[in-house]
């Protein structure tokens, strides 16, 4: 890959596992397969890929070149998805709500503001709700619930580990324990949120180990919560 084309690729691998992991649990929960799976997710992937681009160009960074790859990546998705969903098109119109909020948050607080970062994830998990959407012609509301409230409390978690702070601390058992609120509101089995234990554990003990170590835990972590997903859902 060229040096100036790997400035456009989006170095966030949290982002990427959280997107491949999210669209695995809509693929899972469905019960199905088609083949039109494989470019949705490619246009997902560009959609994602493109916040290099758009950081670029809000911080006027090489901001022309930036505009232009941002833009196209954008186009190339949507037509993709226009491809793909075609006359369903419309249903998902009430979705944009979700980037156009992201985008909003990004511009007026910054990335590092921790609803920018909370709405990042819940856009994200929106991969889950297209895949499912594809397969089955269903929107399924408690499906991003679902997936949302478990990856934004790896933003609580994040900041404890790195901060130490009382404060998030608290933050971080506070929002699991508002995640297993609304699951059983919403009929989700409560056992799917067995990995956030991870989160608890942090909270009270705050235990160090490697990074490497750290990005193997959020690996299992997410391989347990979407086995548990597809299963119990």
């Amino acid at each position: 890959m060229p040096s100036n084309a790997k400035g456009y690729f989006l170095k966030e691998y949290g982002a990427w596992s959280v997107l491949i992991v999210s669209y695995l649990v809509g693929l899972g929960v469905s019960h199905t397969f088609a083949w039109t799976v494989i470019p949705l997710f490619l246009a997902l992937a560009l959609l994602i890929n493109s916040k290099q681009a758009f950081m670029k160009w809000a911080r006027k960074a090489d901001s022309g070149k930036a505009a232009v790859i941002f833009l196209g990546q954008i186009i190339v998705a949507a037509v993709i998805m226009i491809a793909i969903f075609r006359e369903d098109i419309p249903r998902l119109f009430p979705l944009l709500v979700f980037p156009a909020i992201y985008l909003l948050l990004n511009k007026l607080a910054g990335e590092h503001f921790i609803l920018t970062e909370l709405m990042g994830f819940v856009l994200i998990s929106l991969a889950a709700v297209l895949a499912k959407f594809l397969l089955t012609n269903g929107l399924d509301v408690r499906l991003l619930v679902g997936v949302a409230l478990y990856f934004t409390a790896g933003v609580f978690k994040v900041k404890t580990l790195l901060l130490k702070k009382t404060q998030d601390r608290v933050l971080t058992v506070l929002y699991v324990l508002f995640s297993a609120l609304v699951y059983r509101r919403m009929h989700i089995p409560l056992i799917i949120l067995l990995p956030l234990v991870d989160n608890l554990v942090v909270a009270a003990t705050l235990y160090r180990v490697k990074l490497q170590t750290t990005g193997w835990i959020e690996v299992v972590t997410s391989l347990i919560f979407l086995s548990l997903f597809v299963y119990y859902y």
